[in-house]
C-alpha cells in the first residue's frame, strides 16, 4: 500500500506543507509494519531512515531538512537556529524560516502542529498526558509568540492519538488533571458511560475512567489565547484504527511510531 497522510482542513495549504502519516507505504514488518517513523524502540535504523525518505519524497521535502529532537513527555521548546546538541531533549519545536520541516513523534500521545499563516510561523508537538498537564502546547504558543505570531490567528491540528473511547487511567492521573483543569466538562469520563468504551485488559477488574485528552488539549489552547474555531480537535482513534495507525496501549514497544511534520514553503 502506498502511503497516506491524515491532513487537517484548519491548517493552511498555501505556504505550508504538513502532515500526520498513517502506517502504510514503508518497509518496516511485524507489528511495525510499514512506515515506522521512530528509532528508540528497536528497529532495524536503515528501515527507519528509508521511511523517514519515502515519506520526504510523498510529501515533497528534502530528508535533509528534518529537525526532530527526543521526546521526554516534558514541556521544553526548541526554536531552530538556537544551538542544538547531539540528542536533545525538546517536546515542542518552533521555526519562522523556509527550509526546515519539524517532526514531532507519537504512537497514541497527540502529535500537535500549529500554524500562523500571517507571521509565517509554525510549531510542532509530542504531548502526552503528562506533558498535556504541564502545557506544552501553551509553551509552542509562547514560542510562536516570540517569533511574531498572534495566538487568536494560530491554527492548530491534533493528529491521531488515543480517544476518550480508550484511554483508561487510574485515579492518579485523574487527580493530575483535575488540580490543573478543574471539572472541566467531558474531561473525564466515567467507566459506565456506555459500549463505546474498551478496557485495555477486559475481565481483569472493574471498569476505570477514562481521559479526554483533546479536551484537555483544546482548554490548555483557548487559556493560551488560540480561537475555538481553529482548533481542529477530532483526530482519529489510534488504539481503534488497526489497520491505519501504530498504538502503543495496544502493541507495545513492539510496535510502531508516527511522525507528524510541519514546514514553511
Amino acid at each position: 500500500m502506498s502511503i497516506r497522510l491524515h491532513v487537517s482542513p484548519v491548517l493552511p495549504t498555501e505556504g505550508f506543507t504538513h502532515g500526520f502519516p498513517e502506517r502504510t507505504g514503508g518497509v518496516s514488518t511485524g507489528l511495525r509494519s510499514s512506515l515506522n517513523l521512530g528509532k528508540r524502540w528497536g528497529d532495524d535504523v536503515a528501515n527507519v531512515e528509508r521511511n523517514r525518505t519515502l515519506l520526504a519524497e510523498h510529501a515533497g521535502y528534502d530528508p535533509g531538512q528534518l529537525v526532530a529532537t527526543r521526546h521526554v513527555h516534558g514541556t521544553n521548546v526548541y526554536k531552530v537556529g538556537e544551538p542544538l546538541v547531539t540528542d536533545a531533549e525538546f517536546d515542542g519545536l518552533v521555526c519562522d524560516r523556509v527550509g526546515p520541516v519539524l517532526g514531532a513523534f507519537a504512537a497514541d500521545c497527540i502529535p500537535i502542529l500549529f500554524a500562523d499563516p500571517e507571521a509565517r510561523v509554525c510549531g510542532a508537538a509530542h504531548a502526552g498526558w503528562r506533558g498535556t498537564v504541564a502545557g506544552i502546547a501553551a509553551n509552542v504558543v509562547t514560542r510562536m509568540v516570540e517569533l511574531g505570531a498572534r495566538p487568536e490567528r494560530v491554527r492548530v491540528a491534533l493528529g491521531p492519538s488515543i480517544g476518550p473511547c480508550c484511554f483508561e487511567v487510574g485515579p492518579e492521573v485523574v487527580a493530575e488533571f483535575r488540580a490543573a483543569l478543574g471539572e472541566l466538562t467531558g474531561l473525564v469520563v466515567g467507566p459506565g458511560a456506555g459500549s463505546e468504551f474498551r478496557p485495555l485488559h477486559p475481565g481483569t477488574g472493574p471498569r476505570k475512567d477514562h481521559i479526554d485528552l483533546r479536551v484537555a488539549t483544546r482548554a490548555i489552547l483557548e487559556r493560551a489565547g488560540v480561537r475555538r474555531d481553529l482548533i481542529d480537535d477530532r483526530p482519529p482513534c489510534t488504539r481503534c484504527e488497526g489497520d491505519r495507525f501504530f498504538s502503543y496501549r495496544r502493541d507495545g514497544i513492539e510496535g510502531g511510531v508516527h511522525m507528524a511534520f510541519i514546514g514553511l514553503t
